[in-house]
């Protein structure tokens, strides 16, 4: 009989079709977790993947295994999210998801600020470029931007982010290059695909994973680059060419799982953090973006 750790397993594997992989993501020795995978297989008296190519293929047993786990999964974040909605005061841990620009551009303070007015809660922070499931309980909280939030998700928009031409202060207009952008994992920005449709000519010195990096390679005076207007503004050596770029804004958004807007912890967060935001609307739209 299986039991909720052993499907857990059985759900890693098949998720990352590897048991070396799924050892590394589920924190297990790869040997303890081959083992327990024979037992599993061993107590059901049934093969649950096939090893081909290189990858763990799941056999028809482990397809339904692997079914079972997964509503079992979404049934258990989801009374995760009703407990934690039973919350009485805002305390414990608050696990938010935001990018790297945003919390150089500005939300490092205003974190500042809401630790100082609730001392028992202790704010999580992670920055990353994909955008953190709050459905399955991967981030309380999400402050980034969304054109199309999920329709789990219940927030509030804050405002227009605007992209602007940016350049060291001094250098001439962004036709004489060089340049500076995005590389693969971030082709999908579409700041990025339109300096590669407008300036496809011109020749780009360096390339990053990372918007912040960008911006810190062209205050330092490497080139020009796309940036978002808020982000250029936080640097003393970046001016801005020209008015915000049509077509590539983006919504900011605060937001959170229907499930979890009535925990204490978030609603504390969400009232303080939302206020303080928008009143930097202007900032996200590139009202204090400093002219070349």
């Amino acid at each position: 009989m299986l039991e909720w750790d052993d499907l857990k397993l059985v759900l890693a594997v098949a998720r990352a079709r590897s048991v070396t992989q799924a050892a590394k993501q589920t924190g297990i020795h790869h040997s303890t977790l081959f083992r327990r995978m024979a037992d599993i297989e061993t107590r059901l008296g049934t093969k649950l993947f096939e090893r081909q190519q290189g990858d763990y293929q799941p056999t028809t047993s482990g397809l339904a295994a692997i079914e079972t786990a997964k509503t079992l999964e979404a049934e258990m974040d989801v009374l995760a999210r009703k407990l934690a909605g039973r919350d009485i005061r805002p305390s414990g841990t608050l696990r938010l998801t935001t990018t790297d620009t945003l919390l150089y551009g500005g939300l490092a303070d205003d974190l500042a600020a809401f630790a100082d007015h609730y001392a028992e809660i202790t704010v999580q922070v992670v920055t990353d470029n994909r955008f953190y499931d709050l459905n399955r309980h991967d981030a309380d909280v999400a402050i980034r931007p969304s054109n199309a939030p999920n329709e789990n998700l219940v927030g509030r928009q804050i405002a227009p982010i605007k992209s602007v031409i940016c350049g060291p202060r001094g250098f001439a207009g962004p036709t004489d290059g060089p340049w500076i952008t995005c590389d693969e994992t971030l082709a999908h920005i579409k700041a990025a695909r339109w300096r590669d449709t407008k300036f496809a000519k011109q020749h780009v010195v360096m390339r990053s994973n990372s918007l912040l990096n960008v911006a810190r390679l062209v205050d330092a005076g490497a080139g020009f680059a796309v940036l978002p207007a808020f982000l250029a503004a936080a640097f003393g050596n970046i001016a801005v060419f020209g008015d915000p770029i049509d077509g590539l804004d983006n919504d900011l958004w605060i937001l959170m799982h229907r499930d979890l807007q009535a925990t204490p912890r978030v609603r504390a967060f969400n009232d303080f953090m939302f206020p303080r935001l928008k009143r930097r609307a202007a900032q996200f739209a590139g009202a204090k973006a400093k002219s070349a």
